[in-house]
Protein backbone atom coordinates (compact mmCIF):
# COMPACT_ATOMS: atom_id res chain seq x y z
CA UNK A 1 0.00 0.00 0.00
CA UNK A 2 1.43 3.35 -0.93
CA UNK A 3 1.60 6.33 0.84
CA UNK A 4 -1.43 8.45 -0.55
CA UNK A 5 -3.31 5.15 -0.55
CA UNK A 6 -2.60 4.96 3.04
CA UNK A 7 -3.26 8.43 3.94
CA UNK A 8 -6.64 8.69 1.93
CA UNK A 9 -8.04 5.01 3.79
CA UNK A 10 -7.27 6.96 7.01
CA UNK A 11 -9.46 9.83 5.86
CA UNK A 12 -11.97 7.26 5.00
CA UNK A 13 -11.94 5.44 8.57
CA UNK A 14 -11.80 8.79 10.42
CA UNK A 15 -15.10 9.33 8.90
CA UNK A 16 -16.69 6.25 9.43
CA UNK A 17 -15.88 6.05 13.06
CA UNK A 18 -15.83 8.34 15.94
CA UNK A 19 -14.75 11.16 17.55
CA UNK A 20 -11.25 9.77 17.88
CA UNK A 21 -10.99 8.57 14.30
CA UNK A 22 -10.09 4.96 15.75
CA UNK A 23 -12.56 1.63 14.69
CA UNK A 24 -14.71 0.17 17.61
CA UNK A 25 -13.86 -3.66 16.59
CA UNK A 26 -15.75 -6.41 18.19
CA UNK A 27 -14.44 -10.35 17.86
CA UNK A 28 -17.19 -13.30 17.33
CA UNK A 29 -14.97 -16.57 17.99
CA UNK A 30 -15.60 -19.52 19.95
CA UNK A 31 -11.64 -20.43 19.77
CA UNK A 32 -10.88 -18.92 22.85
CA UNK A 33 -6.63 -19.37 21.34
CA UNK A 34 -7.25 -17.66 18.25
CA UNK A 35 -9.76 -15.02 19.93
CA UNK A 36 -7.03 -13.73 22.00
CA UNK A 37 -4.38 -13.90 19.38
CA UNK A 38 -6.83 -12.17 17.00
CA UNK A 39 -7.50 -9.66 19.31
CA UNK A 40 -3.54 -9.00 19.88
CA UNK A 41 -2.95 -8.49 16.05
CA UNK A 42 -6.17 -5.75 16.17
CA UNK A 43 -4.44 -3.93 19.29
CA UNK A 44 -1.41 -3.71 16.90
CA UNK A 45 -3.24 -1.13 14.08
CA UNK A 46 -3.02 2.41 15.17
CA UNK A 47 -6.72 2.29 14.19
CA UNK A 48 -8.10 0.41 16.04
CA UNK A 49 -9.36 1.80 19.37
CA UNK A 50 -7.99 -0.19 22.62
CA UNK A 51 -10.97 -1.72 23.96
CA UNK A 52 -11.64 -4.72 21.59
CA UNK A 53 -14.67 -6.62 22.96
CA UNK A 54 -15.20 -9.57 22.06
CA UNK A 55 -17.74 -12.84 22.26
CA UNK A 56 -17.69 -16.57 21.87
CA UNK A 57 -21.11 -17.00 20.61
CA UNK A 58 -23.63 -15.65 17.98
CA UNK A 59 -26.28 -15.84 20.95
CA UNK A 60 -23.95 -14.22 23.19
CA UNK A 61 -23.46 -10.99 20.73
CA UNK A 62 -26.79 -10.80 19.92
CA UNK A 63 -27.97 -10.46 23.85
CA UNK A 64 -25.09 -7.33 24.20
CA UNK A 65 -26.86 -4.03 23.57
CA UNK A 66 -23.56 -2.60 23.48
CA UNK A 67 -22.88 -4.36 20.26
CA UNK A 68 -24.60 -1.52 18.02
CA UNK A 69 -22.00 1.14 19.14
CA UNK A 70 -19.26 -1.14 17.12
CA UNK A 71 -17.95 0.10 13.59
CA UNK A 72 -16.69 -3.30 12.56
CA UNK A 73 -17.13 -7.08 13.53
CA UNK A 74 -14.41 -9.94 12.86
CA UNK A 75 -16.73 -12.86 12.53
CA UNK A 76 -16.30 -16.80 12.58
CA UNK A 77 -18.19 -19.33 10.49
CA UNK A 78 -17.96 -22.09 12.58
CA UNK A 79 -19.77 -21.24 15.53
CA UNK A 80 -21.86 -23.57 17.87
CA UNK A 81 -25.54 -23.14 17.60
CA UNK A 82 -26.28 -19.90 15.77
CA UNK A 83 -23.55 -19.78 13.02
CA UNK A 84 -21.49 -16.94 11.82
CA UNK A 85 -23.24 -17.16 8.63
CA UNK A 86 -26.55 -17.18 10.18
CA UNK A 87 -25.61 -14.29 12.07
CA UNK A 88 -24.60 -11.97 9.40
CA UNK A 89 -27.83 -12.97 7.82
CA UNK A 90 -29.76 -11.61 11.03
CA UNK A 91 -27.18 -8.51 11.25
CA UNK A 92 -27.86 -7.70 7.36
CA UNK A 93 -31.59 -6.67 8.50
CA UNK A 94 -30.52 -5.64 12.22
CA UNK A 95 -27.39 -3.41 11.68
CA UNK A 96 -27.14 -2.77 8.26
CA UNK A 97 -24.16 -0.70 8.04
CA UNK A 98 -22.05 -2.90 10.14
CA UNK A 99 -19.15 -4.01 8.15
CA UNK A 100 -18.39 -7.37 8.54
CA UNK A 101 -15.44 -9.48 7.95
CA UNK A 102 -15.29 -13.10 7.88
CA UNK A 103 -12.60 -14.95 9.10
CA UNK A 104 -12.42 -18.65 8.58
CA UNK A 105 -11.10 -22.16 7.74
CA UNK A 106 -14.00 -22.93 5.85
CA UNK A 107 -13.26 -22.95 2.42
CA UNK A 108 -15.86 -24.36 0.65
CA UNK A 109 -17.76 -22.80 -2.17
CA UNK A 110 -21.16 -22.87 -0.09
CA UNK A 111 -19.74 -21.28 2.67
CA UNK A 112 -17.84 -18.50 0.97
CA UNK A 113 -21.14 -17.93 -1.57
CA UNK A 114 -23.43 -17.89 1.48
CA UNK A 115 -21.25 -15.77 3.60
CA UNK A 116 -20.85 -13.40 0.41
CA UNK A 117 -24.86 -13.28 -0.08
CA UNK A 118 -25.39 -13.07 3.63
CA UNK A 119 -23.96 -9.54 3.24
CA UNK A 120 -20.61 -9.72 4.85
CA UNK A 121 -17.76 -7.43 3.37
CA UNK A 122 -14.94 -9.39 3.37
CA UNK A 123 -13.55 -12.76 3.52
CA UNK A 124 -10.26 -13.82 5.00
CA UNK A 125 -8.88 -17.43 5.53
CA UNK A 126 -7.71 -17.52 9.20
CA UNK A 127 -4.21 -18.41 7.97
CA UNK A 128 -4.71 -15.31 5.94
CA UNK A 129 -4.02 -12.48 8.30
CA UNK A 130 -1.02 -10.60 7.08
CA UNK A 131 -4.05 -9.39 4.99
CA UNK A 132 -5.87 -8.37 7.62
CA UNK A 133 -5.12 -4.19 8.14
CA UNK A 134 -5.94 -3.60 4.05
CA UNK A 135 -8.99 -5.74 4.75
CA UNK A 136 -10.21 -3.60 7.30
CA UNK A 137 -9.09 -0.14 5.60
CA UNK A 138 -11.12 -1.68 2.40
CA UNK A 139 -14.48 -2.52 3.98
CA UNK A 140 -14.47 0.85 6.72
CA UNK A 141 -13.76 3.00 3.05
CA UNK A 142 -16.90 1.53 1.89
CA UNK A 143 -15.42 -1.36 -0.37
CA UNK A 144 -15.55 -5.17 -0.21
CA UNK A 145 -12.23 -7.83 -0.17
CA UNK A 146 -11.46 -11.06 -0.55
CA UNK A 147 -8.08 -12.43 -0.20
CA UNK A 148 -6.72 -14.03 -3.36
CA UNK A 149 -7.06 -18.05 -2.35
CA UNK A 150 -10.95 -17.01 -1.81
CA UNK A 151 -11.46 -15.23 -5.06
CA UNK A 152 -9.48 -18.10 -6.61
CA UNK A 153 -12.08 -20.78 -5.45
CA UNK A 154 -15.02 -17.73 -6.60
CA UNK A 155 -13.72 -17.64 -10.34
CA UNK A 156 -13.22 -21.55 -10.22
CA UNK A 157 -16.82 -22.04 -9.49
CA UNK A 158 -17.81 -19.48 -11.97
CA UNK A 159 -15.74 -21.29 -14.34
CA UNK A 160 -16.77 -25.20 -13.56
CA UNK A 161 -18.03 -27.12 -16.79
CA UNK A 162 -21.56 -27.91 -16.26
CA UNK A 163 -21.66 -31.58 -15.94
CA UNK A 164 -22.87 -33.63 -19.31
CA UNK A 165 -26.52 -34.75 -18.89
CA UNK A 166 -28.71 -37.19 -20.23
CA UNK A 167 -29.93 -37.45 -23.73
CA UNK A 168 -33.33 -35.79 -23.02
CA UNK A 169 -36.18 -34.84 -25.53
CA UNK A 170 -37.54 -31.34 -25.86
CA UNK A 171 -41.25 -32.98 -24.25
CA UNK A 172 -39.13 -34.66 -21.21
CA UNK A 173 -36.75 -31.27 -20.92
CA UNK A 174 -40.39 -29.45 -20.70
CA UNK A 175 -41.90 -32.24 -18.48
CA UNK A 176 -38.51 -32.17 -16.46
CA UNK A 177 -38.84 -28.61 -15.92
CA UNK A 178 -42.51 -28.55 -14.33
CA UNK A 179 -41.80 -31.89 -12.47
CA UNK A 180 -39.15 -30.14 -10.51
CA UNK A 181 -41.27 -27.38 -9.92
CA UNK A 182 -43.53 -29.44 -8.13
CA UNK A 183 -46.05 -30.23 -10.27
CA UNK A 184 -48.03 -33.38 -10.16
CA UNK A 185 -48.36 -35.71 -13.31
CA UNK A 186 -52.07 -34.49 -13.67
CA UNK A 187 -51.32 -30.80 -13.47
CA UNK A 188 -48.63 -31.38 -16.06
CA UNK A 189 -51.04 -33.16 -18.25
CA UNK A 190 -53.39 -30.27 -18.28
CA UNK A 191 -50.36 -27.89 -18.36
CA UNK A 192 -49.38 -29.48 -21.18
CA UNK A 193 -52.81 -30.79 -22.83
CA UNK A 194 -51.39 -34.65 -22.92
CA UNK A 195 -53.18 -36.98 -21.65
CA UNK A 196 -51.92 -38.46 -17.59
CA UNK A 197 -50.95 -41.64 -19.21
CA UNK A 198 -48.53 -39.79 -21.82
CA UNK A 199 -47.10 -37.85 -19.18
CA UNK A 200 -46.53 -40.70 -16.94
CA UNK A 201 -44.59 -43.20 -19.80
CA UNK A 202 -42.15 -39.74 -20.51
CA UNK A 203 -41.46 -39.39 -16.47
CA UNK A 204 -40.56 -42.76 -16.56
CA UNK A 205 -38.45 -42.07 -19.61
CA UNK A 206 -37.13 -39.42 -17.99
CA UNK A 207 -36.74 -41.27 -14.39
CA UNK A 208 -34.46 -44.08 -16.28
CA UNK A 209 -32.37 -41.85 -18.47
CA UNK A 210 -31.46 -39.88 -14.85
CA UNK A 211 -31.51 -43.04 -13.18
CA UNK A 212 -33.46 -42.06 -10.33
CA UNK A 213 -36.60 -43.63 -8.35
CA UNK A 214 -38.44 -40.55 -6.46
CA UNK A 215 -39.14 -36.86 -6.85
CA UNK A 216 -36.33 -36.05 -4.21
CA UNK A 217 -33.34 -37.75 -6.04
CA UNK A 218 -35.07 -36.14 -9.74
CA UNK A 219 -34.55 -33.24 -7.96
CA UNK A 220 -31.10 -33.64 -6.72
CA UNK A 221 -29.89 -34.96 -9.91
CA UNK A 222 -31.47 -32.23 -12.11
CA UNK A 223 -29.29 -29.19 -9.96
CA UNK A 224 -25.89 -31.39 -9.88
CA UNK A 225 -26.35 -31.85 -13.59
CA UNK A 226 -27.48 -28.08 -14.09
CA UNK A 227 -29.86 -29.12 -16.50
CA UNK A 228 -32.59 -26.45 -16.30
Amino acid sequence: MNQDTAQNNDIEIAEATDRTGRVRAGVVENDELYREYLISELCSLSFIASEIRSWSSAEQFLHDENRKDLDLLLLDIDLSGISGVQLAGILALQQPDLPIVILSNLTSDEAIFEAIKSGVKGYLLKSELSSLEEAIHVVMGGGAMITPTIALRVMSSFQKTPASGPDLTDRERQILELMVRGKTIKSVADFLMLSPHTVHDHVKRIYKKLEVHNRAELVRKVQELQLI
